[in-house]
Parts: structure tokens; C-alpha cells; sequence
């Protein structure tokens, strides 16, 4: 709150009408340093979606179903929450920002946004304007200090496909001199290489200009080795200051491809020099998404370590007694050290969902050290955790119930997401079929019972790298990328009801030849049982009783040579089996 009104005292200085910020940095990631989370240093929220627009008497703030409920207990009472896509931004815009001037950062919004945002509020005459001072940064006087930890290159085991062949494939399909990339992620993958800029996602933050010859890097020296810059003479590490330089400098008569995930202030730097310029997806998305047999293989061992964490973990879980010490952000640390006791073991893929009783139906729910609930009996524990593992990106989630006997509400709405997630796994599709062709299966049992879950089923997954990764999802939102063979899907059905508990069943699965021809199937990936007390065995049809039977098999089968005998114990009763004899 004090941030907020130190903001709103210089703000009241201009003559802007409102100020626009949001969760992005300027690279446009999902997940920003601390060091520039703008939108948290000033509102409070710690989601990763959110728009606040600050006016010189009311105050709004936009995020979507995921953080409602999130951003109303973390944002102060003066700011109006409205949900995306209940209150679609633009049509807001065009009811109130009309002739309105907003000062914002270029850098932080994607060109689309505000091309539409400028065309609406019919703003071409400098009415929305750069925060060339950044104002936010200039109040933010202990912001955390930039990370300069170096860099590091994958081994080709874990990669499976060197620099230069994905160089030869970048330009494949592109006729353009140059191709500009102001994706991390994208970057890289394509060099091969990992770093330390987030605390999630093994990247260093990078924007790329590339020909046929050379791909040019633009990052913090400080972070490169000096062996790696020996090593490849077609990969040129620049200094990042010398970014917008590099692209004045390009003859306005050369062809540039520019990825659509480009920020407004670089795509208006180029628009204004009148460049040939021609934007698109970003190339390495597709290629990326694709994983080789060297990525699959690496992604099944991380898997495989992760499966050993979750049965370590809900065994110990279940041995606790429910006493003070025992709450959501201390159980939650128990599961990240042991995660840690994997060799393999990188980091968190993103912060751990710990939640019980009502704090389970906040989607993208975090526990504080400081203010969580205790573990209960009688209660649903809802845990969606991941690792990230060199090679591999795990995320799962499993909803358990705390004590012997659950109401019959938490069998059946279990049984429902349950019936969703399964229909999503073993699901045979043409190929050719895309993500939101499929959602509706996720959903199926629970519309019978007139209701539904407010986020998508499935989103991409990262080699080692975000764990959240387009281009490809499953979701009701229409997304023209086909489902191809080798891509990593979440499925990830749940329910929540507001302030009472939440329930959500995830695994990961990776999209493989179907023996049936020219059809796809899903190959699950994640290891870890379901909870034999929470399903109602009865709204069960006998093929897929006899999935989770060979699912339970496949699991102890992998997981059980590397337990303890006590935990093996606990594993096989875990890993339960249907009696499919009487069907």
C-alpha cells in the first residue's frame, strides 16, 4: 500500500490521464525476475497475469479465472477487479479510454496489445505515450539486485540436435535475411545453453539477431564464459545495450522476420525506420515443441525422479500427525528437499501449489511462510508441484483426502475430474486434430452435473525449459496448432468451489503414433497413483478401470527398486488394482 501511494503521489504530477502496467518484463516472459516485477511491487499481486490501470481517481485491475479470487486478497480495496475474459480489456477501453492519455512501458507490452489499444482509444497523436523515465523503477528504491551467474551449455545427450542444424532449420522456412528473436526460451533452445535469470525456468534473458551465417546474442557478458565464446565462432555474444543499435543498423532495404512475441517499442523502432518487415510465430516455437527422441528419452528419466520424490513425499505426508507445525508452506518444503536428493535435480519448475480446504479452489494458490493454513483431518490437501531436472520439466498435481473417510461431495466431484482426465489420456485422435477439439472431454462429466472448471485443460511443456511452453495446448480457447508427435501436454482437469476446497488431477503426456493409422494417442509420463479413497468405483466403466490398473502396474513396476521396503509397502497399497473379474 505504501508503494502504491508514493506511485499514485508522482503519478498526480502529469497531465497522463491513467497509467498502464502489467506482470510482463520486457523480454515478455510468463515469469519475471523479482528484480523487475513492477506490477507486484506495486499492487501487491503475485500472479502471472495481470493488467493494473491506475487513473488519477479510480483504479482498475484485470487478470483472468486462474487469480480472481488470488488478486482479491492480495490488492488493496481502491482498485476495481474485473475478470478476464467476463470484461474483455478492449471493450472496457472502448467505453472509457477513448482520447485518453496513458503513459506505460513500450517495452513490457506486446505490439499487438497495443496496436489494438491504440486503434480503439483512437490514440495515433502521441495520446499513449513511453514511460521513457520508467517511473515505477525510480520509486523503487530497494529493488533485488540482477543475478550475473554464468551461463552454462547442455551436453549433446540431453539436446539431441547441435546449434548449427538448428540454425540450417531456422531459415528453412524463411526467406528474410534476418530473423530477430526477443525470446529467452526460444534462444536458449536454440543455442543449447541454460542459465540462472529466473528462479524456475533455466534461462538467461537474450534477444537474438540471426542470418544465415551468424547468429548474433545480445545478452550480459558478465554471464558468459569465456570458453564458450571461444568454442563457436557462428554464435557473436554482444553486450544487450548494443540491441538497439544492432537494429539501426540494418539496411532498411534488407528483409527482417520479427517474432510476434516482440515487444511495441522494438516492433515501433523498426515500423518507424521503415524496415521490410514481415511478423510471425517465432520459428523455434514449433521446433521446440517437437521433442526429439533425446528430449523424450531425458524427459521420461526426470519423470521417473520425480515419480521417487512424489511417493517419498505422500508416504511421509501420511505418517504426520496434525499438529501446529504441520501447514501448507512447511509441507511444501519437505517436498522440495526431497526433490534435492535427485543428482539431477535443477530447481523448482514454478512455486508449489500447498494448499488445503479453501485455499485449494485458488487456482494458482502460494502459502506463505507467515499466513497458511495447518493441515487438517477432514479436509482435501491439493498439491501441484514440478521440477526441473537437466534434461527435463516435470508438473503434476494430486488431490488427496486428510483422514480415512470423505464425504460423499468430495468422491463424486473427485470421481468427475477424475472421469475428465482420463478421457483426455486415453483418447485415440486423427492427426490433424488440435487442442480445443479435444478439451470438451475433460469437461463432459462435470457439465452433466452443470458445472465446470474456469482454466484450460493442457499447456505445453518445455525440454529443461518453461514449464508452461506454446505454441500448442487443450483448452475451450480456439488455438489453430495441431497436436503433433512428440509434443508434452498438462491434462489437468479440476473443480473448485469457492472457499471450501479445490480439486485438480494432473499428469503429463506426451503425444505419440497411435497403432491405429494416421491417429495420435498420449503416452503418460507422470508416475504417481490415484486416490483409491476418492473414487467412486461405481461411475467407472470397466476400460478405464483397466487403464488405471496397467497405470498402478507401470507405476510400482518403475518406482519401486528405488524405495525403501516400507515405502514399497506403502507404494503397492497405493498402486491399487480393480477387480475386473465380475464386469
Amino acid at each position: 500500500m505504501v508503494n502504491f501511494l508514493s506511485f499514485k503521489k508522482e503519478f498526480l504530477k502529469t497531465n497522463f490521464d491513467y497509467y498502464l502496467v502489467n506482470t510482463n518484463d520486457e523480454f515478455l516472459n510468463e515469469y519475471t525476475p523479482s528484480s523487475n516485477m513492477k506490477l507486484k511491487w506495486l499492487t501487491n499481486f503475485t500472479g502471472s497475469n495481470g493488467i493494473a490501470l491506475i487513473g488519477k481517481k479510480k483504479n482498475y485491475f484485470f487478470t483472468d479465472g486462474r487469480y480472481i479470487l488470488q488478486a482479491k486478497k492480495e490488492i488493496d480495496s481502491s482498485f476495481k477487479i474485473l475478470e478476464i475474459p467476463k470484461t474483455n480489456f478492449f471493450d472496457f477501453a472502448k467505453n472509457n479510454l477513448v482520447g485518453k492519455k496513458i503513459l506505460l512501458d513500450f517495452k513490457t507490452f506486446n505490439y499487438k496489445f497495443l496496436e489494438r489499444l491504440i486503434k480503439i482509444t483512437c490514440n495515433k497523436n502521441k495520446g499513449i505515450e513511453h514511460d521513457s523515465k520508467d517511473l515505477i523503477y525510480s520509486l523503487w528504491t530497494d529493488r533485488p539486485l540482477i543475478k550475473t551467474k554464468f551461463i552454462f551449455k547442455l551436453k549433446n545427450e540431453f539436446v539431441g540436435c547441435s546449434v548449427a542444424k538448428k540454425h540450417h532449420a531456422l531459415f528453412q522456412n524463411h526467406k528474410s535475411k534476418f530473423i530477430i528473436i526477443t525470446s529467452p526460451d526460444s534462444i536458449c533452445w536454440l543455442l543449447n545453453i541454460r542459465g540462472y535469470d529466473l528462479e524456475n525456468s533455466p534461462l538467461v534473458m537474450s534477444r537474438l539477431i540471426a542470418t544465415k551465417q551468424k547468429l548474433n546474442v545480445f545478452i550480459d557478458l558478465k554471464k558468459v564464459p569465456e570458453k564458450l565464446i571461444k568454442n563457436d565462432k557462428s554464435i557473436c555474444y554482444i553486450s544487450s545495450s548494443k540491441f538497439d543499435l544492432y537494429l539501426k543498423k540494418i539496411n532498411k532495404k534488407e528483409s527482417i522476420y520479427l517474432d510476434s512475441n516482440v515487444s511495441y517499442f522494438y516492433y515501433n523502432l523498426l515500423k518507424n525506420r521503415k524496415n521490410k518487415l514481415t511478423i510471425g510465430e517465432d520459428p523455434c516455437k514449433i521446433m521446440k515443441a517437437r521433442k526429439n527422441s533425446y528430449e523424450i528419452k531425458y524427459s521420461k528419466n526426470a519423470h521417473l525422479k520425480d515419480g521417487i520424490s512424489l511417493t517419498k513425499f505422500f508416504y511421509w505426508l501420511e505418517k504426520q500427525e496434525y499438529n501446529k507445525k504441520l501447514n501448507e508452506f512447511l509441507v511444501a518444503k519437505k517436498f522440495e528437499e526431497l526433490r534435492k536428493e535427485s543428482n539431477d535435480f535443477f530447481s523448482l519448475s514454478f512455486p508449489t501449489i500447498s494448499a488445503v480446504g479453501g485455499n485449494g479452489s485458488i487456482i494458482h494458490y502460494k502459502p506463505d511462510e507467515k499466513n497458511c493454513f495447518r493441515l487438517k483431518k477432514g479436509q482435501l490437501y491439493l498439491c501441484d508441484s514440478g521440477g526441473q531436472y537437466y534434461g527435463g520439466t516435470t508438473d503434476v498435481t494430486r488431490t488427496i483426502y486428510l483422514g480415512k473417510k470423505p464425504k460423499k461431495e468430495f468422491i463424486k466431484m473427485y470421481t468427475r475430474v477424475l472421469i475428465g482426465h482420463l478421457n483426455i489420456g486415453m483418447i485415440k485422435f486423427p492427426i490433424g486434430t488440435k487442442g480445443y477439439q479435444i478439451d470438451s472431454l475433460a469437461r463432459y462429466s462435470l457439465w452433466e452435473n452443470g458445472i465446470d472448471f474456469n482454466h484450460g485443460t493442457g499447456h505445453g511443456v518445455g525440454s529443461f525449459l518453461n514449464v508452461h511452453e506454446g505454441p500448442q495446448s487443450i483448452s475451450k480457447t480456439y488455438n489453430n496448432v495441431e497436436l503433433q508427435e512428440g509434443m508434452i501436454v498438462s491434462n489437468e482437469p479440476g473443480f473448485y468451489k469457492n472457499g471450501e476446497y479445490g480439486i485438480r488431477i494432473e499428469n503429463l503426456v506426451l503425444v505419440k503414433k497411435s497403432k491405429t493409422k494416421n491417429f495420435l494417442e498420449f503416452e503418460t509420463l507422470t508416475m504417481f497413483p490415484y486416490e483409491k479413497n476418492l473414487i467412486d468405483k461405481e461411475m467407472l466403466n470397466t476400460q478405464q478401470k483397466q487403464w488405471i490398473n496397467n497405470y498402478h502396474q507401470s507405476i510400482y513396476k518403475n518406482i519401486s527398486p528405488h524405495l525403501k521396503s516400507e515405502e514399497k509397502v506403502w507404494l503397492r497399497e497405493k498402486s491399487f488394482q480393480f477387480n475386473l473379474s465380475h464386469q
